[in-house]
């Protein structure tokens, strides 16, 4: 089959492998993602620049990235991850992450892991300063812009 996940495909991978049952969908994997790619874990702030190169918008259920949500239906297609609640392991692959991005993603998931995608929802809108309720004025706006610099 050829399980060779690369980028954000490793880190979606290892972040289904590390949550497990606690994986719950595709819309906690998202706000994770977005995360791993835009959370300077040292400071706590979000940065300009993601860190792999998936852009993400404001959505209908927040902060959402077409490039990502590609590789992960990618994964499904490829029997990689199965689509569900919770996103399960469709078969044991290896990822390749670097050591400073692996120690980032497994300080985010000590933080945020146990939050329910609705609450990384919230959470990431609020990162980005934007009210829940308000997010609709956001719609479609590039999340590198809203970031203060």
């Amino acid at each position: 089959m050829g399980c060779a996940p690369l980028g954000i495909r490793d880190v979606l991978v290892y972040l289904v492998r590390k949550l497990g049952s606690k994986s719950e969908g595709r819309k906690k994997l998202m706000k994770l993602a977005f995360l791993v790619e835009h959370l300077d874990v040292r400071s706590g702030r979000l940065r300009k620049e993601p860190r792999l190169g998936d852009v993400f918008f404001i959505y209908y259920y927040g902060v959402f990235s077409f490039d990502v949500m590609r590789e992960y239906e990618n994964l499904v297609r490829e029997g990689v991850l199965v689509d569900g609640y919770p996103v399960k392991l469709g078969c044991e692959v290896e990822t390749r992450l670097e050591e400073r991005l692996r120690h980032d993603v497994d300080e985010i998931l000590e933080r945020y892991g146990d939050r329910s995608g609705y609450e990384l929802e919230l959470e990431t809108l609020h990162m980005l300063g934007i009210e829940p309720h308000k997010k609709d004025l956001y719609f479609g706006k590039r999340v590198d812009e809203l970031i203060p610099p």
